[in-house]
């Protein structure tokens, strides 16, 4: 049974008691003393039977056994075990002084996936003098003496805390409650959950947001209008390259070196080159200059060609354009065609310098 639910039975058993052995005329300062006794008596039991679970995972696998999760009561101890820091675990569950079988039974490391490395510790780094010092500790806040310390969890913790850590279950005989005392397994530093978990939060939505705000604006860019900046930008990031294309659609740009290689441009203002080359031939190896190119006279262009071949002003929105060098390593040609029509396509070819060459 979790830990949780076995800490929020035993409260309601304790305060069922409490109910009957103390009439409403008994003194409110012998209810907390038996509530004292019992909660002390708790952490012997967990105690002991931890030195018993630890003598019977020696003896089962060896001398400091390497662990990925210990978890131990006053009942019932179990653990994540490993042959090897990279080999695969073996659930281990001792229960009532004896290994019973796992099915239907699950225990998960707090980080499954951290480095192994750092992520595995032996038996012998859970030092119990440490662990009595946190539990009196904790006890000696007046308010907390009665508090019901229901298990010990100890694993590697990934972010935000990155360490090897202890964790003990608190059923708080005040509020009813659950909650965590947490720390560092070395060092015995205390690490803060709660406020772990709202910085964890807070910086999530802020994540959320910006991403939000990124995505908005990605959204609202139209490629085709901004190709001047994006060859800039991809000269600046990409290098000289000479290029055997170019081809625009409102929310991508596609680059076509010379040497082959095809990389992206998306409306976040990435580049990505794709992993295979460009393999066909149509282009001319050779490649042409940027300055052959009017790339500030696109929109222009799109006007031309929407007047050329008669379409509507729905049609402008869907205009995508095509800078190519053919493979005969002829002038340079920019083709201006419409992707909302079913192939073939409208589509009107320029020259360089903007001058209309043939529609189709």
């Amino acid at each position: 049974m979790p830990v949780e639910a076995t800490v929020g039975l035993r409260l309601a058993a304790l305060t069922a008691l409490l109910s009957v052995v103390f009439a409403p005329g008994a003194l409110a300062q012998d209810t907390r003393a038996i509530q004292v006794r019992e909660a002390q008596r708790t952490d012997e039991r967990t105690f002991a039977y931890f030195a018993q679970f630890r003598r019977a995972l020696v003896a089962r696998f060896g001398a400091d056994p390497l662990l990925s999760m210990l978890v131990f009561s006053e009942s019932e101890g179990e653990a994540l075990v490993h042959k090897a820091p990279d080999a695969l675990a073996e659930h281990a569950i001792f229960q009532g002084g004896q290994w019973i079988g796992t099915d239907g039974r699950q225990l998960k490391a707090w980080a499954p996936d951290a480095d192994p490395a750092v992520a595995r510790f032996r038996l012998s780094a859970v030092k119990e003098p440490m662990l009595r010092e946190k539990f009196r500790a904790h006890r000696a806040q007046p308010a907390k003496a009665t508090d019901h310390l229901g298990g010990v969890k100890v694993g590697y913790f990934g972010a935000p805390f990155n360490r090897l850590m202890a964790e003990v279950t608190v059923g708080s005989m005040t509020t009813f409650g659950l909650s965590v005392i947490a720390f560092d397994l070395g060092s015995g530093q205390a690490l803060d959950v709660n406020a772990a978990i709202a910085d964890a939060r807070t910086k999530r939505a802020a994540a959320q947001a910006k991403e939000a705000a990124a995505e908005k604006v990605a959204a609202q860019r139209n490629l085709r209008d901004e190709i001047v900046a994006v060859l800039a930008q991809y000269r600046r990031e990409m290098g000289p390259a000479r290029l055997m294309a170019v081809w625009i659609a409102p929310k991508r740009v596609t680059f076509i070196q010379a040497d082959r290689a095809v990389v992206d441009y998306d409306p976040r203002g990435t580049f990505t080159r794709r992993k295979d080359p460009y393999d066909q031939i149509w282009l001319c190896a050779e490649g042409f200059d940027d300055g052959e190119i009017d790339w500030n006279g696109f929109p222009t262009l799109i006007e031309k060609a929407m007047l050329a071949r008669s379409l509507d002003e729905e049609d402008r929105a869907h205009a995508e354009i095509s800078v190519e060098r053919p493979r005969e390593c002829a002038p340079t040609e920019i083709e201006v065609k419409f992707a909302n029509y079913k192939a073939p396509r409208p589509s009107v070819t320029f020259d360089g310098k903007g001058r209309l060459k043939k529609a189709r």
